[in-house]
């Protein structure tokens, strides 16, 4: 490698390295700024009107809060930022486990990103032109994902982990199996995801009307097995808001094959 390439290497490292810091800062700063999510407000009513209720416990997860009024910028035609107001915001937060003190050691959680969901203050999704947005990375952000729920070093594989696409689904599979599921933003992101140090075996929860979630989650399958890890692929059927009685429909949960 000449020294030319050396020296756009290192410079590229070091833009990325400026890059995280700065996005760390505004997820701090933003996260800072929220407050734990409680009955009645726009973050509780939007993820009860999508069908999921606080875990037994009765506390949301402390992975979500609510941003009282948090700024929505578009980005015009000619580049430039518009402010177009502020809106309550269902803020979800993305980590990944590390082990800067070495693998025997105890995990510690790094923060990665924030999914903020803008809302009106009734919970539906605001009138703007892309409600779901995604933080820039504070960090190598694959692996990671939304922990709603602690995982016991040691599980039996009846317990085990869990993991879906969307905090939503995620919610609603763990109240009904009793069992720690985790979420992540997208599909894509499901192959990548990284289990909990703790599991003995990884429960995939599929939404069989996502035929995207299939390949990752075949994906996630093999990375696990592959480590040890007894897997067991779910089909979860997860109907549209509530009964007619009000109450949250329990997801339909089958093995499947992947």
């Amino acid at each position: 490698m000449s020294n030319a390439h050396v020296h756009r290497y290192i410079a590229a490292g070091a833009g990325a390295r400026h890059a995280y810091e700065l996005n760390h800062q505004r997820i701090a700063g933003v996260w800072a700024q929220a407050r734990p999510v409680v009955a009645g407000d726009a973050a509780d009513c939007y993820l009860r009107g999508n069908g999921a209720v606080p875990p037994v416990q009765g506390d949301w997860p402390a992975s979500l809060r609510l941003h009282p009024a948090l700024d929505y910028w578009r980005v015009a035609r000619n580049g430039i930022a518009v402010r177009e107001g502020q809106f309550p915001a269902l803020l979800v937060l993305l980590q990944i486990d590390v082990f800067p003190h070495g693998v025997h050691r105890p995990a510690v959680q790094h923060a990665v990103a924030l999914q903020r969901i803008y809302l009106t203050a009734d919970g539906a999704l605001a009138p703007v032109a892309s409600p779901i947005k995604l933080t820039g990375a504070a960090g190598p952000a694959q692996g990671a994902a939304v922990q709603l729920a602690p995982v016991t070093a040691g599980a039996d594989t009846a317990s085990g982990w869990g993991v879906a696409v969307g905090v939503c689904a995620a919610l609603r599979i763990g109240r009904a199996t009793r069992m720690p599921v985790w979420a992540v933003p997208d599909a894509a992101a499901l192959a990548h995801v990284r289990w909990p140090r703790g599991a003995r075996s990884a429960h995939l929860f599929i939404d069989p009307r996502e035929p995207a979630q299939w390949q990752p989650a075949a994906e996630l399958a093999r990375k696990a097995n592959a480590c040890g890890l007894d897997v067991y692929p779910m089909a979860a059927q997860l109907a549209d808001v509530a009964s007619a009685a009000g109450a949250p429909h329990s997801p339909q949960i089958t093995a499947t094959r992947l």
